[in-house]
């Protein structure tokens, strides 16, 4: 009951503020101007909370049938990352390797050869762990961060 006093007394005091900004505006520059400054206040908001939404699904997925999932596909095979189960399938070169989130030790990202690869590196795995490649820097980036929320049970 607490938090929804508190998120009605913030949306009170948000639109107590816009109504007080178009008086100010308006009296000085006129009602076009209030209206205008105002709305571009709005929309500003509307934007930032776009693009924090965006962000948010970039790394925790979108839930698809029931499951948070996030994939990766190309020619060398598949990743999926299911949030909700908390493991990952990797199917590379024919293997399919399942991977619950608590046996990932570390990721990182490694290029070679100009290609970027993350490496993810397992406490069962002998090898050293499995190269991924990816697209590009900003995917690595992104794949690390999810793998790395994954290892602390965060994703």
């Amino acid at each position: 009951m607490p938090f929804i006093l508190l998120g009605l007394a913030v949306i009170a005091a948000f639109l107590y503020g816009l109504v007080r900004l178009y008086q100010t505006v308006s009296a000085t520059f006129g009602e076009l101007a209030g209206s205008i400054v105002d709305l571009a206040i709005v929309l500003t908001l509307v934007a930032l909370g776009i693009a924090w939404l965006r962000r948010y699904r970039s790394i925790h997925g979108r839930r698809v049938k029931g499951e948070r999932v996030l994939t990766l596909a190309g020619e060398w095979g598949t990743l999926k990352v299911d949030a909700e189960r908390k493991n990952s399938v990797l199917e590379m070169h024919g293997q399919r390797e399942v991977m619950i989130f608590a046996d990932i030790d570390a990721a990182r990202p490694e290029a070679r050869q100009g290609r970027w690869f993350v490496v993810v590196a397992s406490r069962l795995h002998r090898q050293g762990g499995w190269s991924i490649p990816m697209p590009d820097r900003n995917q690595a980036d992104r794949w690390v961060k999810i793998f790395r929320l994954a290892a602390q049970q965060k994703l």
